[in-house]
């Protein structure tokens, strides 16, 4: 019988303590919104000869809403293009994500960049 109390003492405590990491992990309760994203210079893409026509960026979003740790996940090929991608997306600037009390939190997003011609 107090083996019984004891296991679902402890079963009780793990199910409270995941649901805790649960919620502590859970993603934003709002996602960022893009508020200015000035595009890559057209000059250097003109320039661009490459066969890629679009590159996968990750990059973190700060609670202030600015742009920060910009990382290709593939190359143009072009040290010049790659460049000026990275240049863009650090300047973009976002309404951060926000929790479910409404407070700014920061998050990570992942954009496709096309530069077809």
């Amino acid at each position: 019988m107090m083996m019984n109390k004891v296991l679902r003492c402890i079963t009780l405590s793990a199910l409270v303590a995941a649901g805790s990491v649960t919620a502590a992990l859970a993603a934003p309760y709002e996602p960022p919104v893009a508020v200015s994203t000035p595009a890559v210079d057209s000059a250097v893409l003109d320039a661009y000869s490459g066969d890629i026509h679009g590159i996968d960026v990750q990059f973190t979003i700060k609670e202030n809403g600015a742009v920060d740790d910009v990382k290709l996940l593939t190359s143009s090929g072009d040290a010049a293009v790659d460049a000026s991608i990275v240049d863009a997306v650090s300047s973009w600037r976002f309404k951060p994500a926000s929790d479910s009390d409404g407070k700014p939190v920061e998050s990570f997003k992942t954009e496709f960049i096309d530069f077809k011609k």
